[in-house]
């Protein structure tokens, strides 16, 4: 995830060095969309990062379907530049941009659901400390998937009102996240010989 937050930068850095004489100021403004698209890339794949760690941050074991899941979730982030990208230099008056750009955060968005929910159904992935029902590992991927699936839709009607409603995620996290006690419990109990380590289940 690092990595694909980093490599956001590379066509910010050619854009500075196509026309080094030019000013500062008039290089920033014909710049704006670029840059703006990378705020919000930034900020996307840093919420998908965080909700990725408080899912997997609880796991002692994973299988191969499960990598599988999080591999195609890495994918879709690693490619998330591209549609975001499109969007901020297309012309407002046209909706595609926006739709394949919403398409592809409902898709991130829905791997994340399939891996807590794929999680959840095998309760021997997680550590003994984690006591979570199924509705907290569940809940905030599915809440998260719902609102881009509603961004995406009402994008066909209007562009604008589609992105906005993008606003709703605060909203939807601040009811659908259990923030009342920290996910990961001290495991001080046992001596460090006696924890389980992470084994691959085929």
């Amino acid at each position: 995830m690092s990595i694909a937050l980093t490599l956001l930068v590379l066509p910010l850095v050619d854009l500075a060095t196509d026309n080094p004489d030019e000013p500062i100021l008039d290089q920033l403004e014909r710049s704006g969309p670029q840059i703006f698209g990378f705020a919000v890339s930034f900020l996307v794949i840093a919420q998908f990062w965080g909700a990725h760690r408080r899912l997997w941050e609880m796991l002692d074991d994973y299988d191969e379907r499960l990598l599988l899941l999080n591999t195609l979730w890495l994918l879709l982030v690693v490619f998330l530049p591209y549609p975001t990208a499109r969007l901020f230099v297309e012309d407002a008056s046209h909706p595609d941009s926006a739709i394949f750009y919403l398409l592809v955060l409902f898709c991130i968005s829905g791997l994340m659901l399939l891996q807590a929910w794929y999680i959840a159904r095998h309760p021997w992935l997680r550590r003994e400390s984690d006591r979570r029902s199924l509705r907290d590992q569940v809940l905030p991927s599915l809440g998260t998937t719902a609102t881009f699936g509603f961004a995406m839709l009402l994008s066909l009607v209007n562009r604008n009102a589609g992105l906005f409603s993008l606003l709703l995620l605060g909203l939807v996290q601040r009811f659908t996240t259990n923030r009342d006690r920290p996910l990961r419990q001290p495991d001080k109990l046992r001596p460090w010989s006696a924890r389980r380590s992470p084994r691959w289940r085929p």
